[in-house]
C-alpha cells in the first residue's frame, strides 16, 4: 500500500477496477469512481461507496477486462497519462493482458509495483527519467519505434529504430537521468522503482 499512498499525495483522480474497490475502502482510500462489469464487488460495498460520493461505471462487455475498461474511461474523461497500481505480480495471464492493454493505448502510463516500473512512453515527447547511477534497465519497442535517441546509458541510441525482440535488454544507466525521445511507435521502459517520480518535459 506504500506505493499507492506515495501517489495519492498528489491528489489524482482515482479509478478502482471492480473488486479492487473493497481493498481501497478497507485501506481508507475512497476512489472517485469504480469501473468494470461489477462481477467481483459485493453489493454492500457498492452501496457504501455510492454513499461516500463515488461514481459507479458499470461496463458489461466481456471482450475486454477491467483494466482495459478503466483505461478507456480515463481517456473519455480527458486524461492523457495515468499511473496503474496492481497490474503486475498476480496471475501471469492477467499480467500480460494488463501490460498489453497499456501498450495499446495512446496514454503515457506507468505500471508501478513494489519493485518495478513499466513506463509506456509516447512519441514526440522529450523524457527526462530519474534513475540510479549504474542501475540496470531495459527499453523495448511495442511493437516498433523509430527515431529513438537515448542518452545517459551505456548503450545509447541516436535516431535509431527498434522492433520487438531482445535488443534493448539489460542496459545500464551512466547518469542519474535517462534522456529519451523518439518520433514514431511505442516504447516501454522497464526499471526498478525509483525513490521519487520521473520528471518529464515536453
Amino acid at each position: 500500500m506504500e506505493v499507492i499512498h506515495d501517489h495519492l499525495a498528489q491528489k489524482p483522480n482515482v479509478l478502482a477496477c471492480d473488486g479492487a474497490l473493497a481493498t481501497c475502502l478497507d485501506n481508507g482510500i475512497v476512489p472517485d469512481g469504480v469501473v468494470g462489469d461489477m462481477d467481483s464487488v459485493n453489493g454492500d460495498v457498492l452501496e457504501q461507496f455510492v454513499s461516500l460520493g463515488g461514481e459507479v461505471h458499470e461496463r458489461k462487455e466481456q471482450d475486454t477486462h477491467d483494466l482495459a475498461k478503466a483505461l478507456v474511461l480515463a481517456g473519455e474523461q480527458g486524461h492523457s497519462s495515468c499511473i496503474v497500481i496492481g497490474a503486475t505480480g498476480g496471475d501471469r495471464e492477467h499480467e500480460w493482458a494488463n501490460l498489453l492493454s497499456c501498450a495499446a493505448t495512446s496514454m503515457d502510463i506507468q505500471c508501478v509495483d513494489e519493485a518495478y516500473v513499466h513506463r509506456f512512453l509516447l512519441p514526440d515527447r522529450s523524457y527526462s527519467i530519474e534513475i540510479g547511477l549504474g542501475q540496470n534497465f531495459s527499453l523495448f519497442a511495442v511493437p516498433t519505434a523509430e527515431g529513438i535517441t537515448l542518452s545517459g546509458a551505456q548503450y545509447g541510441l541516436e535516431n535509431e529504430a527498434l522492433s520487438m525482440g531482445s535488443r534493448g535488454l539489460h542496459n545500464v544507466a551512466t547518469s542519474s537521468t535517462l534522456q529519451v525521445h523518439f518520433t514514431e511507435g511505442r516504447l516501454m521502459l522497464l526499471m526498478r522503482r525509483p525513490s521519487s517520480r520521473a520528471e518529464e518535459t515536453t
